[in-house]
């Protein structure tokens, strides 16, 4: 999660795809909108966020025109602090116009925009750390996504997680809030709830530092909620519930408002989080209040 500018050999732009998309924009890939940039601008830390030590990728929908002019930016995710800065910027860029079949198009993609607080002080201990959390991380995904070995899976995002703790208490927000995220559902579906709420508390603990967006700190709750939940404490899952449908709520209600095109992502965990919060209800014996979640889940499908 830091800012770079790639440069793609020739021999790997050869590859690239161009896809037709509606109302005559091409759909690009990344690599294609970086290597028809001619002039690139790089982003201002925000003075808040670098004092905060926030950091990570904003992920950016942008468009261009047929000229290579950018024609619209908006972001789709990264943390809130440095969105705007990810936006000034990439509205400077220009770029080689697109073709298809010979003729100048306007494109449409979306491309990565990194801030790193290594480059303003990170020491060589935390970047060893960050290596090594990345490539346990990247494991633990892999684990989890897999499904056939949970208890596997269970520990490899528990080391990341531990690995994610060793990060300095004022920085790496969005890093810790992930790791223990993903150790909680791991430990949860290897029946370990102990180890799964213990890690869903540090996950909320950081969200509450209030540096990261609506869709993670959502799945701080809810993975809270679920924990809770396992662990037959369902006052506190109804309450953790409540909170994780808020964040849910706004993050879909944000990805109306940019336009984000993977907001139905934000709406089938909201989805899930009614129903799961529908049968704890049920369990409290709050019939009335468990259907009312299942009639905004209806709303969503």
């Amino acid at each position: 999660m830091q800012f770079r500018l790639f440069v793609f050999a020739a021999s790997f732009i050869a590859t690239m795809t161009f896809i037709a998309g509606a109302q005559d924009f091409l759909t690009v890939d990344e690599s294609a909108i970086r290597h028809h940039a001619q002039q690139q601008a790089s982003p201002v830390y925000p003075p808040i966020a670098k004092a905060a030590q926030v950091q990570g990728t904003v992920v950016l929908s942008v468009k261009i025109d047929a000229s290579g002019r950018v024609e619209s930016v908006q972001a789709q995710s990264g943390p809130p602090m440095l969105r705007q800065a990810a936006i000034d910027a990439f509205r400077q860029w220009t770029f080689q116009p697109f073709e298809k079949d010979g003729k100048a198009v306007k494109a449409t993609g979306s491309i990565s925009i990194a801030f790193d607080l290594g480059k303003d002080g990170s020491t060589p201990d935390e970047l060893k750390t960050a290596k090594e959390y990345f490539a346990v991380d990247g494991e633990c995904r892999k684990a989890v996504s897999n499904h056939s070995d949970v208890t596997n899976a269970a520990s490899v995002c528990d080391h990341a997680a531990k690995i994610a703790e060793q990060f300095p208490s004022d920085r790496r927000f969005i890093e810790k809030r992930s790791a223990y995220v993903w150790a909680a559902w791991a430990t949860i579906y290897n029946n370990d709830f102990s180890a799964g709420l213990n890690w869903a508390k540090k996950a909320v603990m950081v969200v509450q530092l209030k540096h990261d967006d609506n869709s993670g700190s959502n799945a701080a709750y809810t993975v809270l909620a679920l924990a809770e939940a396992k662990s037959g404490d369902l006052q506190s899952a109804d309450s953790s519930f409540s909170t994780a449908e808020d964040f849910g709520r706004k993050a879909i209600a944000w990805a109306k408002q940019v336009g984000f095109e993977h907001g139905d992502s934000y709406r089938q965990s909201l989805n899930q989080d009614l129903h799961l919060h529908a049968q704890v209800l049920q369990v409290l014996n709050r019939p009335q209040d468990a259907q009312k979640k299942l009639d905004e889940a209806a709303t969503l499908q």
